[in-house]
């Protein structure tokens, strides 16, 4: 299958490496990791070794159009980058997003109508400098669609013949929400305490202050017709943080590094979909503004 992968920061990158053992693949992304990629070829390490062999270029221009496009850009980059890719002749391109936060689906479909997916990933990527990415752990992928049953199938096996476990399953949107909720419970918590996931554990006022912000996330998630895969999210969130116990966040790593965070696509997006129906929202508020106070845009600002 030709399989173009946009945004190749961490994430991107590592799918594109496995991907690659079987697939023809092409890789958008950064100018530093796209010169190393192509100066010495992408290095795959961790749970895959491999040097890939993929094509990567800085944007869309002149590409041959692909059978599947796969969108791993930071959500607050969705919108810019649907728009690079609408204006393209593929009609026929299944688009995939497994990208972290709310709404991203949404304006995949307004692009792409049933020929988008939406999927997540618990799969464990580092980019360790350009040209290298590591693969922690595989995780579980879970794709699909209420629109296109076999698109989804199609996409899965084009992720299962190169060794990654894939769940195809038609309500996706619970899915997706249901990894926004652990991520809006774990990753600012994080950012703020600077401190893995398992720490958060390991304080009874923390972890009551964890469930508390699950709390109004399901509430929200009830609010817009969402019915979520598991009757205690909660649980999830625990053992989210207990089996990456020692991974920090990837909000912690941007705040760390002072870049922007996806603080609004996740805890802001609860208050934004909160505030509309109804459902008060004040400890992810909370959350939200902390995080983007240490965001480079308003560091210093009074």
């Amino acid at each position: 299958m030709r399989i173009l992968v946009f945004g190749a920061g961490a994430l991107g990158s590592a799918l594109g490496g496995i991907l690659a053992r079987k697939h023809d693949v092409t890789l958008v992304g950064r100018k530093d990791n796209v010169d190393a990629i192509r100066l010495h070829g992408l290095l795959v390490t961790g749970e895959f070794e491999s040097t890939a062999d993929v094509e990567a270029y800085e944007s869309v221009d002149a590409i041959e159009p692909p059978e599947l496009m796969i969108l791993t850009t930071k959500a607050y980059d969705t919108k810019s980058a649907i728009a690079c890719l609408s204006g393209l002749p593929w009609g026929d391109t299944l688009a995939l997003t497994l990208q972290n936060g709310l709404g991203n689906l949404e304006l995949m479909r307004a692009w792409k109508g049933p020929k988008a997916f939406g999927g997540t990933t618990t799969m464990g990527a580092q980019l360790l400098s350009p040209g290298r990415v590591k693969v922690s752990g595989l995780g579980r992928m879970v794709i699909g669609s209420d629109m296109d049953e076999a698109g989804g199938e199609r996409i899965a096996e084009a992720f299962s013949g190169v060794g990654l476990k894939v769940e195809v399953k038609r309500d996706i949107v619970a899915e997706i929400w249901a990894k926004a909720v652990v991520n809006a419970c774990i990753n600012p918590l994080t950012a703020v305490l600077r401190v893995p996931n398992g720490r958060l554990l390991e304080s009874e006022t923390v972890t009551h202050l964890m469930s508390d912000i699950c709390d109004e996330c399901v509430a929200v998630a009830g609010s817009v017709g969402v019915t979520l895969p598991e009757a205690a999210m909660i649980d999830r969130v625990k053992s989210v943080a207990e089996e990456t116990a020692e991974n920090r966040s990837s909000m912690l790593r941007d705040v760390e590094l002072g870049r922007k965070t996806e603080i609004e696509h996740l805890n802001g997006m609860v208050c934004t979909l909160g505030a509309s129906h109804g459902v008060p929202t004040p400890l992810n508020r909370a959350m939200a503004a902390m995080v983007e106070a240490m965001e480079p845009a308003t560091l210093g600002k009074g």
